[in-house]
C-alpha cells in the first residue's frame, strides 16, 4: 500500500473548511483573510510532519531504509556494515647507521599528498631505516602502491628526505555503502542458515572487508578431481578498491577462509563435526569479456558521440548485473545468470529511445565477430563490457 502526501493546497483546503465549519461561516475571499492564513500555516506545519512520517516508514524497511537506520536493521540480523580500513605500508628511508626516525614524524605522499606517520620509532641500520607508514586518514584515499614516494615534513640530520614504498602492509578500503550494505541485510532476513549450509557460508564471507560478493557451491572446483561428502567451494569477488574486475587476491582468500573457519567475534570454530580446512576450497571469481556490436546506427551526428557513451556505459552496468546462479542460496525469481541478443537488444534500444536513434539489430559474443544467442555464467563466473563495434 503507498504512502500519499497531501499537496499544500489539499490540505489548506482541508484546515479551511474545518475553521470555517467550526465557526460557522465562510471565510472571506480575500487572500489576507485570518482564517485562509491560518490555514496556510497550519498546511506548511502539517507537510512537515506527513514528509517526516514518511521518511521514518522507509526507514523501517531494509529496501529503503539508509545510513544509521540501515545500520540498525543490520544489526538485528547479525549483519553489520563494514568501516573503512587504514593503509599502512612499508618504506625505505636512507639514514646514517644509528640515527633515529621517531613516530611524530610525519611523511607526505606525493602521489595523494595525505600525511603518514610511523607506528613505531625505527633505528637506522646498514644506513637504511625500514619504516612502517600508516596514513592518518582511513579510506581507499591513503592506498599506496609500490614505488611511490613519500617526503619527510621535517628534516632529520643524517636522514634522507624522500622514502620510497617497498611493501604493502594493509590496504586503505573506504567504509561499506549502503548500496553495497544493503544486499547483504536483505539476503540475511530472509535467509536460512544453519549448520554451516552454503547460506552461512555466503553470509560469513560477504562480512569479510574486501569481499563484494560470494558464491558458494558443494562439492571441490573440476581441477581439484572428484568431489567427496563435505566438499565446499567459494568463490569470492573483490571490491573494485581492491580490483577493478574484482579478482580476488591470495590475502583475500586468506582472510575469507579465516572468517569461513573461526568466528571473528569469539574465535571459536564454526566447522561441523566431521569437516576440516582441507574440504574447503576457496577460488576468484572470474570475469568474461562480452563484445557487443551494435548494426545500422542512426543518430543525428551532433549526438552520436553521447548516444555511444551512454551506450557504453549501459552495457557496463549490464553486463556487470548478470551473476551467477547458486542452487539453493538465491532466489529463482531473482535468477539474471543469463544474457541473451534480446536482453543485450534491450539495454541498447532504451538509450536509442532516449536519443530518437534506432538499429537494425544487436549482437554479442565472447569473440569479437562471433555472435551467441545466449550465454550462461558458469560457476563463479562475471561478464564485463568488452569492445562496443558499430556496423
Amino acid at each position: 500500500m503507498s504512502y500519499n502526501i497531501p499537496t499544500l493546497s489539499e490540505l489548506t483546503a482541508a484546515h479551511l473548511a474545518r475553521l470555517e465549519s467550526q465557526l460557522g461561516q465562510s471565510a472571506p475571499v480575500n487572500d489576507k483573510a485570518f482564517l485562509r492564513v491560518l490555514a496556510l500555516s497550519e498546511a506548511a506545519q502539517d507537510i512537515g510532519l506527513y514528509k517526516y512520517a514518511a521518511d521514518r516508514a522507509k526507514q523501517n524497511l531494509a529496501i529503503t531504509a539508509t545510513g544509521e537506520d540501515l545500520d540498525r536493521l543490520g544489526q538485528n540480523e547479525g549483519v553489520i556494515r563494514k568501516t573503512a580500513t587504514t593503509a599502512q605500508v612499508t618504506a625505505t628511508l636512507t639514514a646514517t647507521t644509528g640515527v633515529v626516525i621517531p613516530s611524530t614524524i610525519d611523511f607526505i605522499a606525493d602521489a595523494n599528498g595525505l600525511l603518514y606517520r610511523p607506528i613505531a620509532d625505527v633505528t637506522a641500520v646498514a644506513n637504511v631505516a625500514t619504516l612502517t607508514l600508516q596514513c592518518r586518514e582511513s579510506g581507499a584515499a591513503g592506498q599506496l602502491e609500490i614505488g611511490d614516494t613519500l617526503e619527510i615534513a621535517s628534516q632529520i640530520s643524517g636522514a634522507n628526505t624522500t622514502a620510497t614504498v617497498t611493501a604493502i602492509v594493509v590496504i586503505g578500503l573506504d567504509a561499506e555503502s549502503d548500496a553495497d550494505y544493503r544486499p547483504r541485510v536483505l539476503f540475511a532476513q530472509r535467509a536460512i542458515t544453519g549448520g554451516a549450509n552454503a547460506t552461512d557460508h555466503k553470509i560469513w564471507s560477504e562480512a569479510v572487508t574486501g569481499v563484494k560478493r560470494a558464491f558458494p557451491y558443494s562439492g571441490r572446483p573440476a581441477d581439484e578431481g572428484t568431489s567427496s561428502p563435505g566438499d565446499r567451494q567459494v568463490y569470492i569477488e573483490a571490491t573494485s578498491d581492491i580490483d577493478a574486475d574484482g579478482l580476488a587476491p591470495a590475502w583475500l582468500l586468506a582472510d575469507v577462509r579465516q572468517a569461513i573457519n573461526y568466528d571473528p567475534d569469539t574465535g571459536e570454530s564454526r566447522t561441523p563435526l566431521g569437516l576440516t580446512d582441507a574440504t574447503l576450497f576457496l577460488r576468484s571469481n572470474s570475469r568474461t569479456t562480452m563484445h557487443t556490436e551494435i548494426r545500422d546506427l542512426v543518430v543525428d551526428s551532433d549526438k552520436e558521440s553521447a548516444c555511444k557513451n551512454d551506450i557504453s556505459a549501459a552495457l557496463t552496468l549490464y553486463y556487470d548485473s548478470v551473476v551467477p546462479f547458486v542452487d539453493g542460496v538465491d532466489l529463482p525469481q531473482e535468477r539474471s545468470d543469463t544474457i541473451t541478443s534480446m536482453s543485450v537488444g534491450n539495454v541498447v534500444q532504451d538509450v536509442l529511445d532516449a536519443y530518437g536513434a534506432t538499429a537494425s539489430s544487436v549482437g554479442f559474443g565472447i569473440v569479437v565477430g562471433v555472435f551467441l544467442t545466449q550465454y550462461v555464467l558458469g560457476t563463479g563466473e562475471l561478464a564485463k563490457k568488452g569492445t562496443v563495434t558499430y556496423a
